[in-house]
């Protein structure tokens, strides 16, 4: 019988053996199947038992991907070719429709994907070759925002000067050795008088740029990279240079070169710091804090001008080094003399600076500014971020969705006023109760208190236990103060009753006063007598009443006190909104990540249940919850099926009692039709009975089973052998906590600021947004012999209250006889200015013929 006859083709007998099926026939796929020939190293595409086609087994290859569309638009099932194929679905089913359409371009794009996005195509960089030169040949200063808008209009795409740096970084090499050549010919002839080699030149030689023109390609390779060329040749004046004073070879390396991480640059419209003058500012408002970015930059041993500035960033609204885009970089060098701009080298700084003396350093400035308002008294807090990126980091508790998921922990402690003093950031490795005894003994170190000081911590949850509270009484220089959990109201005697007392809360202005009634309770635990428990009832504004107690170790405070400081904690919860909102405390800041491999000399290992006996406990859960359905169920049924048995008899007794010559025809009709159901029924149920009881039998031995299992496996195991196991990582915490430091004394340096303005405003709804402006309003810097008046322009109209009283705070200023943060030795004075005062004048640069 030949091979026509019986449907089979020759191909499909001779399939080679090293063919390996990889996508079969399904419902939704009948006909189709794919093989992979590992030998030919080809794909194998069959309708049926005929071979359709055989192409190259390259994933990424065209003739692969229009496969993939072909068989998606056959319908083949999408999620099959993905998983088969290694694609995702969406791009697979966008070629599939791109095919469908027909049209051409429209393929070839979907086709290349992110390719077909990039801007700088073979097409575009053989432009640039070309006409490049032609364009420095025209004039130097321009040509490359003059290249950019050919390109534009010759092939529709807006490409930046940071796209054809590297290209033009090769052409300018190319150039640069060309000069040096033609250089040291010329000098070679000038020696012999004219008459050396390269005396003459052919008609084909590249003419030697002119010294001046190279230092100014020195400038347009700068100001590609964004930046503005901080350095020039001896004589400069006006970015033109002495000819006579140029090393071509030193420019022709700093060309190729990188630019200098921190390098102090004025702005391009001051070659020096202005003595006398008006100058347009737009930061001028930061200049509020100008004795604070003075007192900063100077703290570490070796000064750190990048500190001043990313505290003025955070100042002036840019939570993250990619915030920082949006500030104007010439007025921030006026105003401090010397900054990074691009986001690559400041995070190379902010990772060379992110060391324990420099985070201790920073942490006693912020001490510094809080100063009598430190106290004795703090609010220990974790501050939990929701974690949603890829990296393998520990779960924990997370408020904000109310479930356990990948979370970053950060353990603050905030004065009693709710300023944040001191903080560490790290993950759930260990438990709040472990972290806690550490946390307390490094900031006392940090912040170098005496030993003999005593301080005391109020802490809200996640620190109950009866280790925490043998070790708090065993050291007498901490106190804790905290709730006891589990705690059930009782019935309140007034009889018992030790004190009672009224607390008072500001909301939106000095006057708008909420009273809240308290009566306690002091007495003895009963559980450790040697705590003290106090049973609080609290009665708000509206009437409401809640019972709690609270626990401490400190048996000779004052109990109001106690009281007071735990009903006081929302400073700290509200502290973290704010800290959040305007400063980005919640900002990730480093992607960096730290396996735990190599943290095995600085984490606490300990015996956890070992993952065998947790995955056997889970089976064991999982079968006793589908047992006990069982049990339901056929205890459920039994009820049933003894409603019907006592149905069934009553029906039969009826039908004995009464005559049948008395009965309906209809009613004796439909007593047999319900005692055939009832009947049928119990059948039902004794052959579905029999089944769940072999069911329920064989999860009991299956329990059975796994008890056994239980007992024979390791039951504990090292919780760091496990997280190493398991590929844990932990986010790189140093980069992050230097940034969370200046964000800290950010938001300390601003509640210090505002107080004055707080107090003469007296409305707490919006007082910040209106001080927060001012420091980020722009203005005009006159500069004078002895000092520099800062004309402040609000962004908005004030009215006249709201004007004496902004004038009236920057009186204040004036008398704390601040300095300009850059290097000068003016004094500062503010003004509050007004756009009337303004007198614009616009020199338009002449048109281009």
């Amino acid at each position: 019988m030949s091979s026509e006859s019986t449907g089979h083709s020759d191909a499909f007998c001779d399939l080679p053996s090293t063919a390996q099926l990889i996508l079969g026939v399904d419902k939704r796929n009948p006909i189709f199947t794919v093989y992979r020939d590992s030998e030919r190293e080809e794909l194998q595409v069959y309708f049926g038992f005929e071979l359709m086609e055989s192409l190259a087994d390259v994933p990424e290859s065209p003739a692969c991907k229009l496969l993939l569309a072909r068989l998606y638009n056959a319908g083949v099932k999408v999620k099959s070719l993905s998983e088969t194929f290694n694609f995702d679905a969406k791009t697979i089913r966008r070629w599939g429709q791109s095919l469908r359409r027909g049209n051409a371009e429209e393929l070839i794009g979907v086709l290349e994907g992110r390719a077909n996005r990039r801007k700088r195509t073979a097409q575009v960089e053989s432009f640039v070759r070309l006409r490049l030169p032609e364009l420095w040949a025209e004039r130097r200063y321009g040509a490359i925002q003059r290249l950019r808008q050919e390109i534009k209009t010759v092939f529709r795409i807006e490409i930046s000067a940071k796209g054809l740096s590297s290209l033009i970084r090769e052409l300018k090499g190319e150039a640069c050795s060309a000069s040096v050549e033609e250089a040291a010919a010329r000098q070679e002839s000038l020696a012999t008088g004219g008459q050396g080699p390269g005396a003459g030149q052919s008609a084909n030689s590249i003419p030697a740029p002119e010294p001046a023109e190279v230092a100014v390609s020195l400038t347009d390779a700068a100001e590609e990279k964004g930046e503005i060329a901080s350095q020039c040749l001896p004589g400069d004046s006006e970015r033109h240079c002495d000819p006579n004073s140029i090393d071509i070879n030193k420019f022709c390396d700093e060309v190729q070169a990188p630019p200098p991480e921190n390098t102090g640059k004025l702005s391009p419209c001051l070659k020096e710091l202005p003595t006398q003058g008006q100058w347009w500012c737009e930061h001028a408002g930061l200049l509020i804090f100008a004795a604070n970015l003075i007192q900063l930059s100077a703290r570490v041993e070796t000064a750190q001008p990048i500190l001043a500035q990313w505290l003025s960033s955070l100042l002036l609204g840019a939570q993250n080094i990619e915030q920082t885009k949006f500030l104007n970089w010439e007025d921030l060098e006026l105003i401090l003399g010397q900054v990074i701009r691009f986001p690559l080298a400041q995070r190379d700084r902010l990772k060379a600076l992110g060391t324990e003396t420099t985070l201790d350093t920073l942490l006693a400035f912020n001490a510094e500014i809080l100063d009598a308002g430190v106290g004795t008294d703090f609010y220990f807090d974790p501050h939990t971020k929701h974690y949603t990126g890829e990296q393998n980091v520990l779960k924990g508790w997370c408020a904000k969705i109310r479930w356990a998921d990948k979370v970053l922990q950060s353990d603050f402690i905030h004065t009693a006023s709710g300023a944040p003093l001191y903080f560490e950031t790290t993950d759930s490795f260990e438990d709040l109760r472990e972290r806690f005894f550490g946390v307390i003994a490094r900031v006392r170190v940090s912040l170098k208190w005496p030993a003999q000081r005593v301080v005391t911590y109020v802490v809200d949850r996640g620190i109950f236990g009866a280790e925490v509270f043998e070790k708090v009484l065993a050291d007498p220089t901490h106190h804790l103060i905290t709730w006891h959990k589990g705690y059930v109201a009782q019935a309140w005697d007034a009889a018992k009753v030790s004190g009672q007392f009224k607390m008072t809360r500001v909301r939106n202005h000095a006057r708008d006063l909420r009273t809240y009634d308290f009566q306690y309770r002091d007495q003895t635990w009963e559980k450790n007598p040697r705590l003290r428990q106090i049973l609080v009832q609290a009665t708000d504004p509206k009437g409401r009443v809640a019972q709690v107690a609270i626990l401490t170790d400190d048996l000779s405070r004052p109990a109001q006190e106690t009281v007071t400081l735990m009903f006081r904690r929302w400073l700290q919860e509200n502290d973290f909104k704010y800290l959040d909102k305007h400063f980005g405390i919640n900002q990730i800041t480093s992607y960096r990540v730290i396996q735990y491999d190599q943290l095995r000399d600085q984490v606490k290992d300990r015996q956890i249940k070992s993952g065998q006996r947790k995955g056997l406990e889970r089976r064991r859960q999982k079968v006793r919850q589908q047992q006990a359905r069982l049990l339901v169920v056929q205890e459920e049924a039994q009820q049933r099926q003894r409603q019907r048995a006592l149905r069934i008899s009553q029906i039969k007794r009826a039908a004995q009692k009464a005559p049948e010559v008395s009965q309906e025809p209809n009613a004796q009709g439909e007593a047999a039709e319900e005692l055939k159901k009832l009947e049928t029924a119990q059948a039902r149920h004794q052959t579905a009975n029999q089944g769940w009881q072999e069911h329920i039998q064989k999860l009991s031995q299956t329990l059975s089973e796994l008890a056994t299992e239980l007992a024979e496996v390791t039951q504990s195991e090292s919780r760091l052998e496990a997280m190493i196991s398991a590929q844990m990582v932990r986010m790189e915490p140093q980069s992050k906590r230097l940034l969370d430091c200046l964000r800290i004394i950010a938001r300390n340096l601003f509640y210090q600021a505002i107080q004055p303005f707080k107090k003469a405003y007296d409305n707490f709804r919006d007082d910040h947004d209106y001080f927060r402006k001012l420091s980020q309003s722009a203005g005009v810097l006159e500069f004078e012999n002895q000092e520099i008046i800062v004309h402040l322009m609000p962004t908005s109209s004030y009215a006249p209250a709201m004007t004496r009283i902004v004038t009236g705070v920057l009186e204040g200023l004036n008398k704390s006889q601040m300095r300009f943060p850059n290097g000068a030795q003016r004094t500062l004075r503010f003004r509050l200015g007004s756009r009337s005062e303004i007198r614009l004048h616009l020199e338009l640069p002449p048109e281009k013929p």
